[in-house]
């Protein structure tokens, strides 16, 4: 760095008295710059985002045929997963096919999908059949699973998902969410939301008008 300020100090015809003092100031204005990009390096390694705002997340069939969710997993910037009960998550549907496979079977973290023991299954077919995960409070969400159906009838098993903030405003969708296969099971990373500035890039610009602007005041 003070390699650069000296080369800059060459090239410009100034008052020799003055040189020590520029390449001082010059320098002095150079490592406050190199601080600034590296800080600037470090909020945008940091500033990785996911999907901002969540508050509930809505699951429904995506065949119009009967609901029927083993488990539900939502995964935060420190994967962990908070759409679990115990995370203090909550879970509703308006009805239910028995008093065994109601809506909180969803986010108890069984994920073996038998019916009665633990999954969620509508009591009809209509739009009605919606599953709403409520979350303990607003989060950044990475990822998301869905488990299916393992005991019969898993070929009903294909969801959309919408996720919405704490006002009900949609933030994110997800249609056709496959858990037909072996795995019994549908992935989805969700997508960045968050705008994240370029520190690093700013920080470069200010390097270059810091020189300019000290290299001005020394001619004048």
């Amino acid at each position: 760095m003070r390699g650069m300020a000296i080369a800059l100090l060459i090239n410009i015809n100034i008052d020799p008295s003055k040189a020590n003092e520029m390449k001082m100031s010059l320098t002095q204005s150079f490592k406050r710059a190199a601080v600034a990009v590296s800080l600037g390096v470090g909020l945008t390694v940091s500033a990785h985002a996911g999907l901002v705002g969540v508050k509930t997340i809505e699951i429904s069939n995506a065949l119009n045929l009967w609901l029927q969710v083993a488990e539900v997993q939502a995964f935060n910037m420190s994967a962990v997963n908070v759409a679990l009960a115990t995370q203090g998550a909550s879970a509703f549907a308006p009805d239910s096919w028995s008093a065994s496979s109601q809506a909180p079977k969803a986010i108890d973290g069984n994920t073996s999908g038998i019916f009665g023991v633990s999954m969620y299954h509508s009591l009809n077919t209509s739009a009605s059949a919606l599953l709403t995960i409520t979350l303990a409070s607003i989060q950044e969400l990475d990822s998301f699973q869905i488990y299916g159906r393992t005991d019969c009838c898993s070929t009903r098993d294909i969801y959309d998902v919408v996720f919405k903030d704490a006002q009900g405003v949609m933030l994110y969708s997800a249609n056709d969410l496959n858990a037909t296969g072996s795995l019994h099971m549908a992935s989805l990373s969700l997508p960045n939301t968050q705008t994240v500035p370029e520190p690093a890039s700013i920080a470069l610009l200010g390097l270059g008008l810091l020189g300019v602007a000290g290299l001005r005041r020394r001619k004048n």
